[in-house]
């Protein structure tokens, strides 16, 4: 026999057993409290127990003949003073009654004379419990009115219904009780029926049965308010999702149909008819059943999503509904198959729930199966009881069963998921580590080819004597441009890994903190547009240098910098510096938004951040932390809510003797009164370059690089100086180092641009660094090219002369053509790609292979030569556009979905990547400003003169007044080069422009016509 049935079938054995051991427990309550065998019955309305001795446990049911007078409520003061009781029309009842008749007769009177024993004390003190009746009930002994349910009447308008059990005490000192019970129904049309027993007995024994009944009912109770109420702590403070919900009001629900089925009188309280009360209590039996039935769904793994279960819920809601909107005398006739689904309902989850233990033999199932276990036998015994009538005290022990089996499978599946847990932490830092050394090897690998690629791509691009294409030069630049932006991805990449394994290495050297905090200051300047922020430095002019690395260094001042900026929307940002302990300390002072104790006690974690935003991934601060400390200094932060923070950091001096001089600069912004003039080309061979560092050694180097037959080289060590050089003659080219004192570099551009063009006078940058944001401020102020440090006598020397060249050379119409074709090519959308390709190389090989094969499609539509003519066929431009939004899908998922309506056989030609930016705009500036995201459409039909292209979103929609520049076709920034450039295309070829069509929080239609005549 195989392991796998010996299993199997140790486990039926198990479940065998619990059933076996619950039954035993429900037939030790049914034995311990069924009535005993010789109990006398009632004959034509007399219980005779004259010859019984009745014992004070003993409770006796009131079965048999009882006399009926349908239609008469008998006077039980002058019943024995008019006429007897025979003369009035009579008859028998057996209570309990099996079945309930239609009857015309809608009130009438129980009667029965209890013949008690001689011997029995006269002060004895007796009880008698009514059940609820059929619907108002009211009861006499010996003539008086003790209790009542509702109200007994001879008419509709005075009647009202309950059916509410109720029990008297009372003392009897006559050998005899007689028992007269007035019953009325208008709100039913069955017969005043009484289908429960009974009960009568001694005092002591109906308060010893209804303590049973309590303290069952409280056992239940209080059982299912604690799971409640732990439900509603989880969902609060662990889990707070709406499925913890569905199990506090699965709890709550049972509890409310045990207290009304024991009495519902509790419902009173609503002011309710009979009918409402029976449509609330009918509401609140289904609703216990379905959201049983529902959270045993979740807690079932395999079948969770099984279809029955929506067929379920579908009978549950019908019933709910005819509940409501059906007459009280219809829910009396379906009322059984009420219970029919019920039944089968709790039958279907409990054959699940063993079906799943059996298959899956976890040990967290088995208490699945042992709830399931409990259920059944619950419902079998209720059948059982429905039709032998047994009044039997309340039956706690299922609940606490399947209480039981809840409780051990949450506990055993909150060990399973630790356990799993611990697994999945385990392969995480295993896949970290895996990640990091993958990243940091590709990084190192592809980094260095990378950038041999781009720089003799660019030489090529550059040299005037080359015989390429212009297509083909074209496709130079897009791969140049995109091999840089790889570059500052891998550069990114290398330097946070280093640094997290502690391998990032310094290249110390003397560098002046003034030319990197006002060179930091204009890379920065793009930031605060749009804040009233003052940013100035104090540091003296002559603070001695630092000794750092002058890369990381500027690292250091962007990410604080940066981050001030980040939390100050108006006020002032000031550096200062002193010194310490042989240590300089720079100070970092904003009126920004300043942090409280918590955050700043996380600031230094990894991915934290000061404040809920999106900006970044919460690294700067630790960053730079870290690369401090590398330097052998310290940072420390002092902030005060809506007061502002100082961020402070010391680095060690440099070797030399400090001036006192205190004295302190602004950075104010300088003119330059150059006259205008015309340069035009020169037949001479000599090229005039003007050369500004504050480095004289490295002035002489790159002075020795440039050949004095073809180059007169003019070098200045300072911004104010190289304002006046300017003034004096022409220049070919200006070499400018970024990080200057009190005048960046960055500012001296800018101020060169006033005056000269980037075609007038070229600008070569030297940066410390290739990052994005260094290259990015170096072009915003309007530098030519840059080269990096430490620089390369080749690259300088190339750079320069394509840079001269391009003076004379090139097209000012054709390079602003490409540079709007570029603008279309997002580097983010690029960057993204790539990392999504990284991330699914150790996930799912399958998709990373067909993301590359759309990637590589894409890349080759976009740079495709073609991509330069007038138009394209169709079909060559939905290559592009489908593997554009395939990477997309893959990216975002759900939060973007596509639509085709393309009409079949189209053949026409478009301007090239003018639906590739509809549809990249659709989904940048539409669906993805979304958090639910939303669906782009792209239609094309085909009409008897034109062909209509649209790309429709359901997005944010467009500001009316973006829309309106988009409309007037004006050169305003909020236009957008993509959706400009494609506009002036279809005008320029087609006569016609986009017709954008708008609606916010609603969506974006933009449309244009191809005449079937061009």
């Amino acid at each position: 026999m195989s392991l796998l049935k010996k299993t199997t079938i140790r486990h039926s054995l198990f479940i065998i057993l619990i059933f076996i051991v619950l039954t035993t427990l429900r037939l030790l309550w049914l034995a311990y409290f069924l009535p005993t065998s010789d109990q006398p019955l009632a004959k034509k309305g007399i219980f005779d127990i004259h010859n019984q001795q009745l014992f004070d446990e003993e409770v006796l049911n009131l079965d048999g003949e009882w006399l009926y007078y349908p239609g008469l409520l008998l006077d039980p003061l002058n019943i024995d003073n008019s006429k007897s009781p025979q003369s009035f029309k009579q008859t028998t009842r057996t209570i309990p009654m099996r079945d309930s008749e239609v009857s015309t007769q809608r009130y009438g009177t129980y009667r029965l004379k209890i013949l008690l024993n001689h011997n029995a004390p006269k002060d004895h003190r007796y009880a008698v419990r009514i059940p609820a009746v059929s619907t108002a009930s009211a009861l006499y002994i010996n003539g008086e009115l003790v209790d009542q349910s509702g109200k007994v009447a001879t008419d509709s308008q005075n009647h009202k219904g309950q059916a509410a059990p109720y029990t008297l005490y009372f003392t009897n000192k006559q050998p005899e009780i007689d028992l007269i019970l007035h019953v009325s129904n208008f709100d039913t049309s069955i017969s005043n029926s009484i289908d429960k027993r009974i009960l009568f007995g001694s005092a002591s024994a109906i308060e010893h049965h209804q303590m049973i009944n309590d303290l069952s009912l409280a056992t239940i109770s209080i059982i299912l308010i604690l799971f409640a109420l732990f439900s509603t702590l989880v969902f609060l403070f662990i889990y707070p999702k709406p499925i913890v919900l569905l199990f506090t009001v699965g709890f709550l629900l049972p509890l409310a149909d045990e207290l009304i089925s024991y009495d519902q009188s509790i419902i009173t309280w609503l002011h309710l008819d009979y009918v409402w009360s029976f449509k609330l209590s009918t509401i609140i039996y289904l609703g216990s059943s379905f959201f049983f039935i529902q959270f045993m769904r979740v807690l079932l793994v395999k079948y969770h999503n099984a279809k029955s279960f929506k067929r379920l819920f579908a009978f549950y809601g019908l019933s709910a509904f005819l509940t409501v909107v059906l007459p009280i005398s219809w829910l009396l006739v379906i009322n059984s198959f009420y219970y029919m689904l019920y039944v089968v309902s709790f039958l279907f989850v409990v054959v699940l729930a063993l079906k799943e233990y059996l298959e899956n033999q976890k040990q967290s199932t088995a208490f699945i199966a042992l709830t399931a276990l409990g259920t059944m036998n619950g419902i079998i015994w209720a059948y059982i009881k429905s039709i032998y009538d047994f009044d039997i005290p309340i039956y706690p022990f299922d609940y606490l069963f399947v209480m039981l089996g809840f409780s051990g499978y949450w506990f055993k599946r909150f060990f399973e998921n630790k356990a799993q847990i611990n697994q999945l932490i385990a392969k995480l830092q295993k896949d970290d580590a895996l990640k990091d050394e993958f990243l940091s090897s590709s990084s190192q690998k592809l980094w260095d080819p990378m950038n041999k690629m781009v720089t003799l791509g660019q030489s090529i691009y550059d040299n005037p004597n080359n015989k390429l294409m212009a297509d083909d030069k074209q496709n130079l630049k897009h791969l140049i441009d995109i091999g840089r932006s790889m570059s500052f991805t891998l550069n990114d990449i290398l330097d946070f890994t280093r640094l997290k394994e502690g391998n990032l290495h310094l290249h110390k050297k003397n560098v002046s903190i003034q030319s990197i905090v006002y060179g930091v200051f204009d890379m920065l300047r793009f930031i605060t547009s749009g804040k009233q922020i003052h940013m100035n430095s104090t540091i003296p002019r002559a603070f001695p240098n630092v000794v750092a690395d002058e890369n990381r260094l500027i690292q250091i001042l962007f990410n604080l910098l940066h981050n001030a900026i980040k939390y100050t929307s108006a006020g002032s940002i000031k550096i200062s510096a002193h010194i310490e302990n042989n240590m300089a300390v720079i100070h970092i002072r904003d009126t920004g938004l300043g942090m409280d104790d918590d955050i700043q006690s996380r600031l230094f974690s990894p991915y934290e951040q000061g404040n809920d935003n999106n900006d970044g991934i919460g690294l700067g601060l630790l960053i730079s932390k870290k690369l401090i400390e590398l330097h052998g200094g310290t940072l420390r932060i002092h902030s005060i809510p809506n007061k502002g923070s100082d961020v402070y950091f010391t680095l060690p001096l440099a070797e030399g003797e400090f001036n006192e001089e205190q004295s302190y600069i602004e950075k104010e912004d300088l003119h330059l009164p150059i006259e205008e003039h015309n340069s035009s080309p020169t037949a001479e061979k000599q090229f005039k370059i003007l050369m500004v560092d504050d480095d004289p050694v490295n002035l002489t180097i790159m002075r020795s690089l440039f050949a004095t037959s073809e180059y007169a080289v003019t070098t200045v060590t300072s911004s104010e100086m190289a304002l006046e050089v300017l003034q004096q003659d022409d220049w070919d080219l200006v070499i400018i180092d970024a990080m200057l004192p009190y005048i960046s570099g960055y500012a001296l551009i800018e101020i060169i641009r006033e005056y000269y063009s980037l075609l007038e006078l070229p600008i070569l940058i030297l940066t410390a660094r290739n990052y994005s944001e260094d290259v990015f401020a170096g072009f915003a102020h309007g530098a030519n090219d840059y080269v990096t440090k430490p620089i390369s006598s080749l690259e300088l020397k190339v750079r320069s002369r394509a840079l001269i060249d391009l003076k004379y050379s090139i097209n000012q119409r054709l390079h602003l053509e490409t540079a709007w074709l570029q603008a279309q090519i997002q580097p983010h959308f690029l960057f993204n790609t790539l990392n999504s390709i990284a991330s699914l190389s150790t996930i799912d090989t399958d998709r990373m292979i067909d993301l590359m094969h759309h990637f590589g499609e894409y890349l080759h539509a976009s740079f495709d030569v073609r991509n330069l003519q007038r138009v394209v066929p169709l079909k060559d431009e939905l290559e592009l556009v489908r593997s554009y939004l395939y990477i997309n899908q893959q990216r975002f998922g759900n939060l973007l979905n596509i639509e085709w309506d393309i009409d079949d056989n189209i053949n026409i030609d478009i301007p090239p990547i003018s639906l590739q930016t509809l549809v990249e705009n659709a989904i940048r500036h539409g669906v993805l400003k979304q958090e639910e995201g939303g669906t782009v459409c792209v239609r094309i039909k085909d009409f008897s003169d034109h062909v209509a292209v649209s790309v429709v979103d359901d997005g944010v929609g467009i500001d009316p007044s973006i829309l309106d520049e988009l409309q007037s076709g004006s050169n305003s920034t909020n236009a957008g080069v993509g959706i400009r450039n494609t506009d002036l295309r279809l005008k320029r070829i087609y006569r016609q422009r986009l017709q954008i069509k708008s609606t916010l929080n609603e969506g974006t239609t933009v449309t244009f016509h191809i005449p079937k005549n061009k």
